[in-house]
C-alpha cells in the first residue's frame, strides 16, 4: 500500500510540474517542438507537429514522462542495496522510454499528426 501511495504521489507532482511549467505557458509550449522528445518522434517516428496537434503530443508527452518516472521510483523503491538499484533504475527507465515512445511515436505517426 506504501508503494502504491508513493506512485501515485511521483505521478500526480511530476504531471502537476509538467502541465503547470510547459503545458499551461503558450510560450513555452511554442518551444516544445524543440525539445529531444519530440525531435526523436518527428525523426524516428515521422510524426507532424502542427499548432493544431501540439497540445495534444504535448500532453501524451507530459503523460508519458510521468509515468515514466513514477514507474521508475517503484521499481527502484523495490530493492535495498545501492548498486542494484541503480541498476535496475537504469534498465528500467531505459526499457519504458524507448516503449512509451514508440507507442506514442506509432500512435501519431500512422494517424499523420492527427
Amino acid at each position: 500500500m506504501k508503494d502504491l501511495l508513493l506512485y501515485l504521489i511521483t505521478f500526480i507532482i511530476s504531471y502537476l510540474f509538467y502541465f503547470i511549467f510547459v503545458l499551461s505557458r503558450k510560450n513555452i509550449l511554442k518551444k516544445f517542438p524543440e525539445g529531444k522528445e519530440m525531435q526523436y518522434l518527428k525523426y524516428r517516428y515521422k510524426v507532424k507537429i502542427t499548432d493544431k496537434n501540439l497540445k495534444k503530443i504535448a500532453n501524451k508527452v507530459c503523460l508519458a514522462n510521468s509515468f515514466i518516472l513514477s514507474t521508475t521510483v517503484y521499481v527502484v523503491c523495490l530493492f535495498d542495496k545501492l548498486i542494484i538499484e541503480i541498476s535496475v533504475g537504469l534498465i528500467t527507465l531505459l526499457v519504458l522510454v524507448l516503449v512509451i515512445y514508440h507507442l506514442i511515436g506509432t500512435y501519431y505517426g500512422e494517424r499523420g499528426g492527427k
